[in-house]
């Protein structure tokens, strides 16, 4: 059939690990955005704040997930079985930085209940802002997944 040393399929089968968590913590995200979409108006109801509060943490850790962990993970992938585009890579990674700094501003004004009152006029332009900046990142970011990490280990080499 075929063989695939034990160290590369064990550097595959950490960074699939990694990769399914973190899709994951992306579907959690979308659900509570769309939970806070479907609000009518925000409020300085603790549920609501909460939910918002609750989102910007979850948004908060899976940027940096992805940007200090998978997105490294997969460029060391592709170096390692030499699936390596740099120009696809670099591209892709340059186009996140726009979505990247659009969550850290909505997480800057959104994360404090405190500001929340201040700002709730503008939450729900923001929130659909928000979304589509977020699905173009999700694009890019399975453009990167599928470039690099396919859906069996490489090496494999047919046994004679």
């Amino acid at each position: 059939m075929a063989s695939t040393s034990p160290s590369a399929m064990a550097q595959w089968q950490r960074i699939e690990t990694l990769v399914k968590a973190w899709l994951d913590e992306r579907q959690q995200l979308i659900v509570l955005l769309c939970t806070l979409q479907g609000m009518r108006g925000f409020s300085s109801q603790v549920p609501q704040q909460k939910q918002l509060q609750q989102f910007c943490e979850l948004l908060m850790d899976y940027i940096s997930a992805g940007y200090f962990e998978v997105y490294r993970e997969l460029v060391n992938e592709a170096r390692h079985f030499h699936r390596e585009n740099p120009a696809l890579t670099h591209h892709i990674l340059s186009q996140l930085d726009a979505s990247t700094d659009e969550a850290l501003a909505f997480n800057a004004d959104f994360e404090n209940p405190a500001s929340n009152s201040l700002l709730k006029a503008r939450l729900p332009q923001r929130i659909s802002q928000l979304m589509e900046t977020l699905e173009e990142r999700f694009a890019l970011e399975d453009q990167l997944i599928l470039s690099i990490h396919q859906q069996e280990p490489p090496l494999r080499k047919a046994m004679h």
